[in-house]
């Protein structure tokens, strides 16, 4: 599973923080305010606060609550940094999953790169799916997520998929997506090697 475009655009080439801040103090400091914002809103959710308020990532981050409504256009705009930002912050959990070898060998391997980097970012990603409705900024990031998720799985698996038709590829899809992931992970309650095992039994019925 390799690093999505999105996060390998989004920071080649970008210097250090140190070296894009601009030399206006008060610019300066509105950068780092900004940071110190969509962090605090990031720990929270990890820390299982479902619905994070401006008040919350204002008391966590330090920034007054009146400087995050002027940094920030709308919570939209806040929420959707955050996205962002959560890819560059787990973007070692993206590993190069290979195209080729026995399909049990790769089955095995994209279920547990799956399971180790859904673990790790689920709290935000359940945030993102319940604020989408309401935010095409995040529709639009989770849809990005979704495309980059299925030309993956179609590489890794380009042999058993030459020739299939949508209903496979969707369906395997669905079986490697998040929501499949937190099903067993959350409503099921199984622990990883438990639902790795239930996730790759899905994949086997479908490719084998």
């Amino acid at each position: 599973m390799s690093i999505p475009s999105v996060v390998v655009m989004a920071t080649k080439g970008i210097p250090a923080l140190a070296d894009q801040l601009p030399s206006d103090g008060r610019r300066a400091r509105r950068h780092r305010s900004r940071d110190l914002a969509v962090d605090a809103l990031l720990d929270l959710l990890d820390e299982g606060v479902a619905r994070p308020t401006a008040q919350l990532v204002a008391e966590r981050s330090g920034v007054s609550l009146r400087s995050i409504f002027r940094i920030f256009d709308d919570v939209e705009t806040l929420h959707t940094e955050a996205a962002a930002r959560q890819l560059e912050r787990h973007r070692d959990l993206f590993v190069e999953v290979p195209s080729t070898g026995p399909l049990a060998d790769r089955i095995a391997a994209i279920v547990e790169a799956h399971d180790r980097l859904y673990d790790v970012v689920a709290p935000v990603r359940r945030a993102a799916l319940r604020a989408a409705p309401d935010s095409q900024a995040l529709t639009a990031q989770l849809a990005l997520a979704r495309g980059w998720h299925r030309s993956d799985m179609e590489r890794i698996f380009a042999t058993e998929l030459a020739g299939a038709d949508a209903d496979l590829r969707d369906a395997l899809e669905a079986a490697l997506s998040f929501e499949t992931w937190d099903q067993v992970a959350t409503a099921q309650a199984l622990k990883p090697t438990a639902r790795r095992a239930a996730i790759a039994r899905l994949v086997h019925a479908l490719l084998d």
